[in-house]
């Protein structure tokens, strides 16, 4: 698996993404950390990151293909979630309706009068609950930032009034560090990006999470990569901060206070 984390920030005038690099096998019984980044600039002032199978490259190939020059990220959520449908499409006819000798949906809608009602209840719930397995988490800057969810059969959900958005396996831990902040648009471009690294460390507790960062900044002006040594800056202050607020034991505040008591009421008779 991986995790995503999106975050908007300076009143909405900017856009933030935390990610690692980890790929998995759906069993996770193989994860390896690629060399690249898992965002990929879908436009000028757009990026798009995936988690899921191994159907995410021809997805975001031909996302990217079908928001060429598009500048409002609604057209390219349309466009996205386009190449969506049509993927899943041609899965649940390779994997579900080929196996039985049907070649496409329309065939498949036409056949159903002919066919006995269980076969067709079947095959509706198979179609029905066909998983791509695939998430997108998309993060962009039209007149101000945007945080989209992309997932399966082809819905997309949007960010932009929480503000925030994880997506992936660490969405647990990675979720309460924004709640624990109270994070909102508001929250100046430091502290974002801050909470937001927090929140992808404190991911890294589920397995599957790796442990490199790479994090990405949006704007009217485009997209930059945050340096490596930036990244490496806030690994130290994480670390700090984490050993400041862990011990090695309880101290007497703990261990020396007093437990009252009052007894509780008996159950009736």
């Amino acid at each position: 698996m991986t995790q995503l984390v999106g975050a908007i920030c300076d009143n909405g005038k900017r856009v933030i993404t935390v990610s690692d690099r980890m790929v998995s096998t759906g069993d996770m019984t193989l994860s390896y950390e690629r060399p690249r980044l898992k965002g990929v600039r879908i436009s000028n002032k757009a990026v798009v990151m995936t988690a899921g199978t191994v159907h995410e490259p021809e997805l975001v190939r031909i996302g990217c293909e079908e928001a060429k020059g598009k500048d409002k990220i609604q057209d390219i959520v349309d466009a996205l979630i386009d190449v969506y449908h049509r993927i899943r499409e041609k899965y649940v006819v390779d994997e579900v309706l080929r196996p039985e000798g049907i070649k496409s949906l329309g065939e498949w809608h036409e056949l159903q009068s002919k066919l006995h009602d269980a076969i067709v209840i079947r095959m509706d719930r198979q179609i029905t609950e066909y998983d791509l397995s695939l998430y997108m988490l998309l993060a962009g800057y039209d007149t101000e930032g945007h945080l989209i969810r992309i997932e399966n059969p082809g819905t997309c959900s949007s960010y932009d009034n929480l503000s925030y958005c994880c997506v992936g396996i660490g969405n647990r831990h990675a979720d309460t560090i924004f709640a624990y902040h109270k994070y909102s648009r508001e929250f100046a471009l430091n502290e974002a990006i801050y909470i937001a690294f927090e929140a992808k460390k404190r991911a890294e507790m589920a397995g599957g999470v790796g442990p490199s960062t790479d994090i990405l900044i949006i704007d009217q002006n485009g997209v930059n990569i945050v340096k490596e040594e930036t990244v490496n800056q806030l690994e130290v202050i994480y670390n700090e901060r984490e050993s400041r607020s862990q011990t090695s034991g309880f101290d007497k505040k703990i261990t020396g206070l007093e437990i009252e008591t009052i007894p509780m009421e008996k159950p009736e008779n």
